[in-house]
């Protein structure tokens, strides 16, 4: 195993809130393996007999092998498979590692064991599944037939590879509802990169895509299995973080701060670019004076405000 179980699966979205050590003979008849970069990890093509949990890495969803761009991404938390058992159908896409990658096999024997043995289990799959049917299979539904449907339901930003805002708006609410109906801490990070114009304005749009694009590797290679990361837009990213509260979440938030501090970055005649750096707003369920917000939308003006308040008082820091 490439993985101690304990320890790794409660951070995984199927396992949330279960007593792993009652699922340990289940556990015992997974397989965990690692992937390849290109390699194929589901197709139209073949049948599909297993649940597929992302350890580490990052798998892309292709509705067409000769599609440019992704419909949407697989990342560390998330799973793959599971609609094709239930269905009892081929996959509907192409899953492809776009990077080396870590995965949980789960036969499906197996995941049907786990979910008589644990209510959690059953419970965490629902919620898996809707998230699939209300966004993901609705966009491959929407999409078949053309190339120009895919495009338009496309999720993913194709300058930093993150999750685009479309995507943000479906699923970032989908964990506030969670987090709120099961009662769980849920924090936000709005960030945005300082002087960003600067990068444009004096080192060209190629220096500043650059920019973007180091800074969202830099934030990706520091979040957690179950984080959930998008571009806002612009110069301004999004991170949600499950079951994480005000004070972790900002521990979290001056991690990611210093990944980006030490990132170079190099222009397109390979000099490197001054240092760049971010400000973040924290904000979190249930806060002092925040006890009320019912809403994403009230989460996001929260982490926004705190932003703010991180770039008046200097930038190149965390505000609450």
């Amino acid at each position: 195993m490439l993985l101690k179980a304990s320890t790794l699966l409660e951070r995984l979205q199927l396992f949330r809130n279960v007593e792993i050590d009652s699922l340990s003979d289940c556990i015992a008849r997974c397989t965990f393996r690692e992937m390849k970069k290109g390699e194929q990890l589901l197709s139209p093509e073949e049948e599909n007999t297993s649940v597929y949990l992302m350890i580490s890495g990052r798998m892309v969803v292709y509705l067409d092998l000769d599609e440019a761009t992704p419909l949407t991404l697989v990342e560390p938390g998330e799973c793959v498979g599971e609609m094709s058992i239930i269905e009892g159908k081929n996959p509907s896409a192409y899953v492809i590692a776009s990077e080396a990658s870590q995965i949980m096999q789960i036969p499906q024997d197996v995941l049907w064991e786990m979910i008589n043995t644990s209510h959690q289990v059953t419970r965490n799959m629902l919620h898996i599944m809707s998230l699939r049917v209300r966004f993901s299979n609705v966009v491959i539904a929407d999409s078949l037939g053309t190339q120009k449907e895919c495009m338009r339901h496309a999720t993913i930003d194709a300058l930093t590879g993150l999750h685009n805002r479309r995507w943000m708006d479906s699923m970032f609410e989908q964990e506030f509802i969670h987090a709120k109906r099961e009662k769980l801490s849920l924090s936000l990070l709005m960030l945005d990169i300082d002087h960003f114009k600067t990068y444009n304005d004096e080192y060209g749009h190629i220096s500043g895509d650059r920019v973007l694009s180091a800074v969202a590797d830099a934030l990706r290679g520091g979040l957690r299995p179950n984080d959930m990361i998008a571009r806002f837009g612009g110069e301004e990213f999004a991170i949600i973080l499950p079951e994480t509260n005000l004070d972790a979440a900002t521990d979290l938030a001056n991690g990611l701060r210093k990944r980006v501090e030490l990132a170079k970055v190099k222009n397109d005649k390979g000099e490197l670019l001054p240092r760049v750096t971010i400000s973040i707003g924290v904000s979190a369920i249930g806060e002092v004076g925040r006890e009320n917000e019912d809403t994403l939308i009230e989460l996001i003006a929260a982490s926004d405000e705190a932003l703010y308040r991180a770039k008046k008082d200097g930038r190149n820091r965390v505000s609450e």
